[in-house]
């Protein structure tokens, strides 16, 4: 049966042993719940990175839009005209006229088109043109062009070939 003489020596080493298994216990508890914890808390900290990476999205996408924004800017019309007078001073084209039209108000924009008429151009002069209208800063687009054949004297032989054009020049402005 039970040797309570062998229990009498032993107590101290017995009750050790108790308090080792007790704290093993309470040790492994606490382990447990701080891996959970840190669990928690990784999975806060992942879903709080995802979120700024959104803001930081967001924040980029506004700073476009609002740079969207300023470049479209609605133009004067004299301002619209030194800057196709000047590219066409750059070309070597010489503008005959300007017709506006109205602005026809798009769900967030604007476009306003014109109606220019361009006089003795060659075909690199014009293309020099266009390519420089349509990639100056401001936003520009050339949507028709209408080419004939111009001669001062049409008896005469001529060595230069001269271009009539009649293009539509469309701009885009925010509202």
């Amino acid at each position: 049966m039970v040797n309570f003489d062998l229990i009498e020596r032993n107590k101290n080493l017995i009750v050790n042993i108790a308090v080792v298994i007790v704290a093993l216990f309470i040790a492994w508890h606490l382990h447990q719940s701080a891996n959970q914890k840190i669990g928690l808390l990784v999975q806060q900290q992942g879903s709080e990175l995802e979120k700024n990476k959104i803001v930081e999205e967001i924040s980029a996408l506004e700073q476009k839009s609002e740079n969207y924004k300023n470049t479209f800017v609605k133009r004067d019309l004299s301002e619209i005209m030194d800057i196709l007078t000047q590219v066409a001073k750059n070309s070597s084209v010489k503008i005959l006229s300007v017709k506006p039209f109205a602005e026809e108000p798009n769900e967030n924009y604007y476009n306003s088109s014109f109606l220019i008429t361009l006089k003795e151009v060659s075909y690199h002069a014009l293309g020099d043109f266009i390519s420089k209208v349509e990639n100056h800063k401001d936003i520009y687009l050339v949507s028709e062009i209408n080419i004939s054949s111009v001669s001062s004297q049409p008896s005469a032989p001529s060595d230069r070939n001269e271009l009539g054009v009649i293009l539509k020049i469309n701009t885009i402005s925010y509202l």
